[in-house]
């Protein structure tokens, strides 16, 4: 093969992998939208721990309560 021929099939190589239109090739990896679903759902989890974490705290302090006041009579 000649130099010639040879550097014309690199060029001609190189001048199909160009993208008309590089943005347009572009799809973001599942993992992205993923991340963004889970991301929702640990928020709400986390709002839902908080509240329940509200209520346990509340009763523990009750319980307490309970407990000191019947100690004290």
């Amino acid at each position: 093969m000649s130099m010639k021929k040879w550097s014309q099939q690199m060029s001609d190589e190189k001048n199909e992998k160009k993208p008309l239109h590089p943005e347009t090739n572009f799809l973001p990896p599942l993992k992205m939208f993923l991340a963004f679903f889970d991301k929702e759902s640990r928020q709400k989890k986390k709002k839902q721990n908080v509240e329940k974490q509200e209520d346990s705290d509340e009763k523990k302090v009750e319980k307490l309560i309970e407990k000191l006041s019947e100690k004290d009579k």
